[in-house]
């Protein structure tokens, strides 16, 4: 039977390319859609590895990147008492500087080589107290604290991912960071190069929550008494049930510490809902023009179906004569657009699943990419078995007499 479907399908292909298009168009749409909506699925669920609720960012300009001497001191001395102020504030459980900060736009990266590949680096510079502000949680090792600016070597945290990239299964605490050429070959530091050397692993540190992944990040103390990079932004934790009328007292704070600077502060809360907003909102607007697409598919299915089975109708009806029945006739109608389907299905698939092997695959993995193909298979199956009730429910009140008329 199955043979004999193909058989009839082939025989048919002018009139139903038409129907293999549709669906062909309909699938294709399907797997983008489902395999995005699924990558979101997965990163929404995984943990972010910090608490942004009821944390502050405070974000200073006016500094002089380039300041040096007198210049350089004076704001280092304004960021350090700044630190101290706000801290003393009663709304204040803890504050901290830091570079790359949850959620914000702007990112300081660093480069590195993993498997002959250059990869990139969250370079984020902290103080001491940034665990404290955003809950951090150490797998192993220490996290930086207060006494490390008298070490000879600069102590970092890493995430886990990273460590297992660059160590592999191998203790990394107590490890210093590899020195790579620019082909990527592991070489001998210089002689008055500070190394980085790993004192804690921590779990992922996913500073930009489902709109993007971070896999390699790195914690790195500043030292406000040496380093000319200073960070730029502050995070304040309050503690629960504060208003936000503790935004005035900050930036009263800040401005009389040094009132050449301006000051922008932002609810983290606010601002991860906005990156979401901003994230989400084409991925939805594509949603509402694709199910007007496959509405509209939908109904030139119903309709090139109806008029099918119309043009057979003597076929259909001389069947019905010889004896089938109305669930042959049923199954037959189905048959012949499953099949239809089981071939759109099979060329999208082999489209869809080269824009991974060319490297086109959008930060998606092959999981997303396989299962958004099997579930926008089953979609489809069923949405092309409810387009075809009506047409076969025509093909089964077709009487025999009928096929008379056209003899």
């Amino acid at each position: 039977m199955t043979r004999h479907i193909f058989k009839l399908v082939w025989n048919r292909k002018r009139s139903t390319g038409l129907i293999l298009v549709e669906i062909l168009i309909c699938f294709l749409v399907l797997c983008g859609i489902l395999s995005a909506g699924l990558s979101l699925g997965q990163r929404w669920q995984k943990p972010l590895g910090f608490d942004y609720e009821n944390v502050w960012s405070v974000d200073i300009s006016g500094m002089d990147w380039q300041a040096e001497g007198e210049e350089l001191a004076a704001n280092q001395q304004s960021i350090l008492q700044m630190l101290r102020e706000v801290r003393n504030l009663p709304e204040v459980e803890a504050t901290a500087a830091s570079t790359n900060t949850p959620f914000s736009g702007s990112s300081w990266l660093n480069s590195t080589w993993i498997n002959g590949v250059e990869e990139a680096v969250q370079w984020t510079m902290i103080t001491p107290d940034l665990p404290d502000v955003l809950k951090l949680e150490l797998l192993y090792g220490r996290w930086i604290d207060d006494t490390d600016p008298a070490l000879e070597y600069r102590p970092v945290v890493i995430n886990q991912r990273f460590a297992r990239a660059v160590f592999g299964l191998d203790d990394a605490v107590g490890q210093d960071m590899p020195v790579y050429d620019d082909q990527g070959q592991v070489t001998t530091p210089e002689e008055d190069a500070i190394a980085n050397r790993i004192v804690g692993v921590m779990d992922d540190y996913r500073r930009h929550g489902v709109t993007r992944e971070d896999p390699y990040v790195m914690f790195v103390a500043v030292d406000l008494g040496k380093d000319g990079d200073l960070p730029t932004e502050l995070l304040v934790r309050v503690r629960p049930g504060t208003t936000a009328a503790v935004e005035e007292s900050l930036v009263r704070t800040m401005q009389q510490i040094n009132p050449h600077w301006s000051y922008k502060t932002t609810l983290i809360e606010d601002v991860r809902r906005n990156a979401i907003t901003i994230y989400v909102t084409p991925l939805l607007i594509t949603a509402v023009i694709a199910v007007f697409l496959i509405t509209m598919v939908g109904l030139g299915l119903v309709g090139v179906l109806w008029l099918n089975v119309t043009r057979r109708t003597s076929e259909l009806g001389l069947r019905r004569a010889l004896g089938a029945s109305t669930v042959s006739v049923r199954g037959q109608i189905l048959g012949e657009l499953w099949a239809l389907t089981g071939i759109a299905v099979i060329t999208g698939t082999v489209i869809f699943l080269q824009l991974p092997l060319f490297g086109a695959n959008f930060g998606l993995s092959w999981p997303v990419f396989l299962g958004g193909a099997a579930m926008s298979a089953a979609l489809v199956y069923g949405f092309v078995t409810f387009c075809g009730l009506y047409p076969t429910w025509l093909a089964t009140r077709i009487l025999p007499a009928t096929a008379l008329q056209y003899e």
